[in-house]
């Protein structure tokens, strides 16, 4: 039996979209996991908490498995998760301030009682190779909050060998004890003046420019909820 021309086109889009579902139906929860225990790997490592690894050995190469479940456990041992409440401004000149319960969430890290840091995750779209891809950061802050803790990359498209490079060691080291009031700088072409200054990635204004903007605008509206949310 033949099938009409109709039919024919309906079965031609339908068997590719059929798969594709089922492709997102089996990546997701492995995607969900890579992110999950991509987070609180970064978490741990700024606050110097070990995790399990694995050294593995392929073809020659080495490399470290990341035990998932100590991952984990060590880091709901050590972590506290907390929500700090989204502000949001009412229409009306005399309304009352809204909090948001699906605000920015929080994780902190306490030692003998005292607080050693808080951490959150900041989202904002690329500047370099990418536009339409996001730069995702983990900040974390010292207890006064204006100190880096560290910072972690996340997510990225960036142009690999340039932007790209954010990922970097050396990069992300420049950050730590770096002053966040009245801004973070990126400056480019000389040496680093001042607490709150760090070297660009060289031949990536964009991404470093990107990188500036994204920590600047999170702090301050980290800054200005934590002074809402007081009390």
């Amino acid at each position: 039996m033949l099938l009409t021309r109709s039919t024919a086109i309906c079965l031609i889009t339908a068997i590719p979209g059929t798969i594709l579902l089922g492709l997102y139906f089996v990546t997701s929860p492995r995607i969900a996991e890579y992110h999950e225990i991509k987070l609180k790997k970064s978490v741990l490592s700024i606050f110097d908490i070990p995790y399990h690894t694995e050294e593995k050995h392929f073809f020659g190469f080495k490399f470290k498995k990341v035990d998932k479940k100590d991952v984990r456990k060590v880091f709901e041992k050590n972590i506290t998760t907390d929500v700090l409440p989204e502000i949001r401004m009412p229409e009306e000149p005399n309304g009352k301030p809204e909090r948001d319960k699906n605000g920015k969430e929080l994780f902190k890290y306490y030692k003998d009682g005292e607080l050693q840091g808080i951490g959150f995750v900041a989202t904002r779209l690329g500047y370099g190779f990418n536009k339409a891809a996001d730069i995702s950061l983990f900040i974390c802050v010292s207890p006064d909050m204006e100190t880096v803790k560290g910072i972690e990359v996340l997510d990225h498209a960036e142009t690999p060998g340039l932007g790209g490079r954010m990922t970097e060691e050396e990069f992300k080291r420049q950050f730590i004890g770096k002053k966040l009031k009245p801004k973070i700088s990126l400056v480019r072409g000389r040496e680093t003046v001042g607490p709150d200054e760090v070297h660009a990635i060289t031949g990536a204004s964009y991404t470093s420019k990107g990188i500036e903007d994204i920590i600047n605008e999170a702090m301050k509206t980290f800054w200005q909820e934590m002074e809402a949310n007081k009390g």
